[in-house]
């Protein structure tokens, strides 16, 4: 039995630590600027250079425009932007397939042992992988080198843990700060809403660089940014692990354990099956927003829409928007008269909404009128991550969110192959039922969580987190 505190004078105090919180968010932010530029620049890249490849030499290709839309299905241009589609869309799920199996054992370990060696190592081991990932992508667009070279910034990311293990380390520091009170849920959703914010001043931006600049200035831009968080966390980030518990981490097989301890040890008892259906809840919801996202950039490029790179940034841009303005008051407002599974029953209901209206849309009036309920539900995600984290002990948030972090990568890499195979096989048919499938999930997770508030009235307050610790015969 561990009796060190992990974090010092955290629950004691019962506030948030307000200085490293914030110093937390501008890595939070800076990061996931360079993501969110990063991402639709990789699809659109991908996009762009099959088009050349299958359009070379063809009268078909009469634009210079990323998308080309062609409404006569015996048109040989039709022909070949399904072609097009059907190779990015192929790529995507190979990158994906290359580094989640990889960060599925890397985010494991990453998450346990910063419960002993700390944060800060949390943090810098996967912004370096995320690094040479995107000079990977640089050097690929500017010598125009065959494509399967980004495979091998896939796996350096993968090893590093990636983006999975930038995000499980910003949920463990944000719990590391905070009481397991509503103010855990504000804190981790303040996560969920920085990352909007840079994504919504990323998306329009990219969507002009890559319009006025090509494609390497804004590669060469996500990498410079890569680098200041990485400076951040190494001048600036205060530590929250006690120095003392850096001579006590375990062993590999008692790391694993801590990860897992939380679904199968009996120490827990009954709160095991609460686990068990929040994470099940979790990996449907995540399941959506990890996997479909490419699909949504494929939807919007080709017809009826026809989007260009500014268009698929304005757009994004205003999603991002409506998720940081509306985020933060609608857990506010419905704190004030339900709990955080009530919160997600609502928000799910409203995102299963957005998803169904998003299949029907066939105008851009249509489409954009997704964006009002995505910001509604935007508490979704914050608000199943803090109802774990207040039912797991305060020197187990590491190894809590490595679990999280292990069914992000799981069910994001599920949903990207699915989402993709789901739309190549239905889009001569009804473009939109890929997103019909999405409002599906959501409705069974919104049973699941029923399931849930129904069970924890039975079994304890899931605001309370008394300390549990997993029995190690080795110690």
């Amino acid at each position: 039995m561990e009796s060190t505190p992990l974090v010092a004078d955290n629950n004691q105090e019962g506030k948030s630590k307000l200085g490293n919180l914030l110093k937390a968010n501008v890595v939070f932010l800076v990061y996931h600027l360079a993501v969110n530029i990063h991402e639709p620049l990789l699809t659109q890249y991908l996009y762009k250079r099959y088009s050349d490849e299958l359009f070379h030499n063809s009268t078909a290709h009469t634009s210079n425009q990323t998308s080309t839309c062609y409404l006569n299905e015996s048109d040989p241009g039709y022909i070949l932007r399904e072609k097009v589609q059907d190779r990015t869309s192929n790529i995507q799920i190979v990158l994906t397939a290359i580094s989640s199996p990889i960060q599925l054992i890397s985010c494991m370990f990453l998450g346990a042992y910063s419960d002993f060696l700390g944060r800060r190592f949390l943090f810098i081991v996967p912004l370096i992988g995320e690094l040479v990932r995107y000079m990977t992508l640089t050097i690929v667009i500017y010598w125009n080198l065959d494509l399967r070279y980004l495979y091998i910034g896939e796996v350096l990311d993968g090893i590093s843990g990636g983006y999975n293990g930038v995000i499980l380390a910003s949920y463990a520091y944000t719990a590391d700060n905070t009481p397991p009170m509503n103010s855990r849920t504000v804190g981790i959703a303040v996560i969920d809403f920085t990352t909007s914010l840079s994504s919504a001043v990323s998306q329009i931006m990219t969507g002009y660089f890559i319009k006025d600049l090509g494609y390497f200035y804004p590669s060469v831009t996500t990498s410079s940014l890569m680098l200041l968080p990485l400076l951040v966390v190494v001048i600036l980030l205060p530590e929250t692990i006690n120095t003392d518990r850096r001579s006590q981490y375990p062993t590999p097989v008692k790391a694993v354990k801590n990860v897992f301890g939380f679904y199968f040890s009996k120490d827990f008892g009954p709160k095991r099956s609460l686990f068990w259906l929040s994470i099940a809840a979790y990996f449907l919801i995540y399941f959506n927003t990890g996997g479909v996202y490419i699909v949504e950039y494929l939807y919007q490029l080709n017809q009826p829409f026809c989007w260009g790179p500014e268009l698929i940034g304005y757009y994004n841009m205003a999603v991002s928007l409506s998720r940081q303005l509306l985020g933060i008051p609608v857990i506010k407002l419905l704190h004030l008269c339900t709990s955080d599974p009530g919160i997600c029953i609502i928000t799910s209901v409203m995102q299963a909404g957005a998803y169904v209206l998003e299949g029907l849309a066939d105008t851009n009036v249509m489409l954009f009128a997704v964006i009002l309920p995505c910001g509604i539900a935007s508490p979704l995600l914050p608000a199943v991550r803090a109802i774990m984290s207040r039912m797991a002990p305060a020197e187990m948030q590491g190894s809590l969110f490595a679990g999280v972090g292990l069914i992000n990568i799981i069910s994001a890499g599920m949903g990207v192959t699915v989402y993709n195979e789901i739309y190549d096989a239905t889009v001569k048919i009804f473009r939109g039922f890929a997103f019909f499938v999405c409002a599906a999930c959501h409705v069974l997770a919104v049973v699941i969580i029923v399931l849930f508030l129904c069970i924890s009235h039975r079994i304890i307050d899931t605001d309370t987190s008394p300390v549990v610790v997993i029995n190690d015969p080795d110690q």
